[in-house]
């Protein structure tokens, strides 16, 4: 472990040209928090593996971000009886391809890490019981919270500090990222979802109204809802999907307009407008449609809808 981390700080340095003017006071801080990582990387990776070797069954709140997991996740993992697993890469190719896209890190994100052994530990026990967990969310709002979430990748030209743009730069990008965002959950779903667990997961009717579904193939037993409708029917609906007997009551969730930078956050949601053409590719994909009624999709629109623009044409 201590080995690793010293190899990692001397790349990082020898990338960062100052290979002839090592500092022992920045090497020694550095050297510090690559402990530290390799101690909770080597912490999560065998927690799964112990999971796996254990009767205490497995629940992955499995989710493509900025949906409301991190809630979700911390409820259930107060619960002795499960092992609860925050992940949003677990597939092979998914894993490979978020590698890849933090390739420019100091360090590869644990969650991929734990993904993997995920994936493994999943591949080694073919007949174990899995509880797997998903959340869809409105896709432009969540776009912007992604954008918030990892400005350093996706708004890395313009040097990763939404804090320091014009609000009219901030807003720009945030429009550029709808679709992306969308292509991305889209592909996420068939390959982390139908891919991963060997089904067709939007096979299965949906109703909007119920804002949950609980369904089941093989070993899995699969829970996906609504973000939207979280807080009315998801501790009903939790309590029932993992046998409690009870509600399961979940933490309020953390509100990104309450962060640092939860000022600019609303500011750009305020602000933030998309053209009529945009919005027919969000809102009638395959994802909305399957998960949301005609009346919230329009409420979606219009809420969003630059009507100023849409006026002059």
């Amino acid at each position: 472990m201590i080995l690793s981390a010293v190899k990692r700080v001397a790349r990082r340095f020898l990338k960062s040209g100052k290979g002839k003017q090592w500092n022992p006071k920045e090497s020694a801080s550095i050297l510090r928090k690559e402990a530290a990582y390799e101690r909770r990387l080597l912490r999560d990776t065998s927690r799964v593996a112990s999971c796996f070797a254990s009767d205490v069954e497995p629940v992955m709140i499995h989710t493509y971000g900025k949906v409301g997991s991190t809630a979700i996740h911390k409820a259930i993992g107060e619960l002795p009886q499960f092992c609860a697993f925050q992940t949003h890469f677990v597939s092979e190719e998914g894993v490979a391809h978020a590698a890849e896209i933090h390739s420019n890190k100091e360090r590869e994100p644990i969650h991929l890490k734990v993904g993997e052994c995920l994936r493994k530990e999943l591949e080694s026990h073919p007949d174990r019981k899995v509880r797997v967990i998903t959340l869809v969310r409105d896709p432009v709002a969540r776009a912007v919270s992604d954008l918030f979430e990892n400005p350093d990748l996706l708004a890395s030209e313009e040097g990763g500090d939404l804090t320091a743009l014009p609000l009219e730069k901030v807003v720009e990008i945030a429009e550029k990222h709808v679709l992306a965002s969308l292509e991305y959950s889209e592909k996420w779903f068939d390959r982390e979802l139908s891919g991963l667990f060997g089904f067709d997961f939007f096979g299965e009717a949906f109703d909007p109204a119920e804002g949950f579904q609980i369904m089941a193939a093989g070993r899995i037993s699969l829970l996906a809802g609504k973000l939207e409708m979280l807080s009315e029917k998801g501790p009903a609906i939790l309590g029932k999907f993992l046998d409690l007997g009870k509600d399961l009551e979940i933490p309020r969730r953390r509100a990104r307009d309450t962060t640092d930078e939860g000022a600019l956050y609303r500011e750009v949601r305020n602000k933030l407008r998309l053209s009529g053409e945009v919005l027919d590719k969000v809102y009638s994909s395959r994802l909305c449609r399957h998960f949301y009624s005609d009346s919230e999709l329009a409420k979606f629109r219009s809420h969003w809808i630059d009507e100023a623009r849409e006026a002059g044409q």
